[in-house]
């Protein structure tokens, strides 16, 4: 008689995991005081509060609220001057925009290989990669685990490269008790439907420097300067990139549960962490000690198949799934063989054919995750996902005839 469920055995759970985004009235109360205010776009009060509420929640100084994630970095990119020819090194794990961003100023994405198991770029080996066409470092806190801001600021400085968080899933992450986003010269956050604070779309730009901030500031608002800029007309050449009102109510809505609920999914992670590293075969993507608080966008680990007695990981998830665990991975395949990256695009020269990143090209292959609504659950819900990984451990011969 079978075991696991893939076979007819009973399953761990039927219940389904938390959805997201999550609901609460107030956010109804926000969205209609915009409504009946009148004022839903420039010349309401929502966008700057929220911009200074998020950053200071982040810890840093100065906000600009944008459409989406993806014009966030591409305004921190053109604020920090990066334009053709240029060179932006970055993660190859990481989601199309922080590479589309990139083209999309005419400069070169470099790409830096991923430390052993972790899933985020290795600072070990960002300074053989610099070169004098070298202008930023764009590294990516992957699932809100974040990186190591310590070796990236001190590169950074070094050689007098402007440094572009992408944290477009972070959002509350520390580093050292500091909020991600704040360490380098611009944080990137995305607030699109899937992400820990969410409005559907838009974004923000962090940074601490005042000049920057007004570039920042007229590179998304048609080139017009902030109130009170000390600047003059910094940046007379920009787009409209704006937030609208309805989207800061909501999250200005949504930011009063950021902390709970940042803080409820970290402690989920440490207790995954705790657990999955006692079974053999998946391997814990353990948070680096000076990140003091995970974002928890997600859940990431690493299976290993010899482990489990040579069952593929696509068999390993197939058979967690019956189990009714909604486990998955992040990304297949790196960047560098994204199909958009022609080698005539605007003209560059670019050619990754025989490029490679063995560590990224290997969690590609391995890497596990969970996003960030089963993270949302309770002490229950998180061991019936230890109880499954177990239950299939011990029954793997199971799957051994279908591999």
């Amino acid at each position: 008689m079978p075991n696991l469920a893939i076979n007819g055995g009973e399953p761990t759970r039927t219940e389904s995991f938390p959805s997201w985004p999550t609901l609460d009235p107030a956010d109804i109360e926000a969205f209609e005081n915009i409504y009946n205010s009148g004022r839903w776009g420039v010349g309401g009060t929502n966008v700057p509060e929220f911009a200074k509420q998020f950053a200071e929640f982040q810890g840093a100084k100065y906000g600009v609220c944008v459409n989406s994630g993806t014009s966030a970095l591409y305004i921190a990119l053109k604020a920090a001057e990066v334009g053709p020819g240029d060179e932006v090194i970055t993660s190859p794990y990481t989601f199309q925009a922080t590479v589309v961003v990139i083209l999309m100023t005419h400069a070169v994405p470099v790409f830096v290989d991923t430390a052993p198991d972790s899933f985020l770029l290795d600072v070990s080996k960002i300074e053989e990669a610099i070169t004098e066409k070298t202008k930023a470092i764009l590294p990516v806190h992957i699932a809100g685990y974040p990186a190591d801001l310590d070796g990236l600021t001190e590169i950074s400085d070094k050689h007098n490269l402007k440094l572009i968080e992408d944290c477009a899933q972070a959002h509350g992450a520390e580093w050292r008790g500091k909020g991600v986003g704040s360490w380098g010269d611009f944080g990137c956050f995305s607030f699109q439907s899937s992400k820990n604070l969410c409005a559907g779309e838009g974004g923000i730009i962090l940074t601490n420097d005042r000049e920057l901030y007004e570039r920042t500031y007229a590179l998304h608002n048609c080139g017009r300067t902030p109130p009170e800029a000390e600047f003059g007309n910094i940046e007379p050449f920009g787009g409209n990139f704006r937030m609208t009102e309805w989207q800061a109510s909501i999250l200005l809505s949504r930011l009063t549960r950021l902390e709970e609920e940042t803080n409820h999914r970290h402690m989920n992670m440490r207790w995954l962490d705790g657990w999955f590293g006692e079974i053999p075969g998946i391997k814990v993507t353990r948070i680096d000690p000076r990140a003091t608080r995970c974002g928890s966008h997600g859940y990431k680990a690493i299976f290993d198949s010899e482990e489990f007695e040579g069952i593929s990981r696509a068999r390993f998830l197939e058979a967690m799934r019956a189990e009714g665990i909604p486990i998955g991975y992040w990304y297949t395949t790196p960047m560098y063989r994204a199909t958009f990256l022609k080698s005539n695009l605007f003209g560059q020269n670019l050619d990754y054919n025989d490029f490679h990143c063995p560590e990224t090209e290997k969690i590609c292959q391995s890497g596990l995750a969970f996003s960030q609504n089963v993270l949302m659950g309770n002490v229950r819900d998180m061991e019936d996902i230890i109880k499954a990984t177990m239950k299939i451990r011990r029954n793997v011969n199971e799957l051994k005839d279908d591999t």
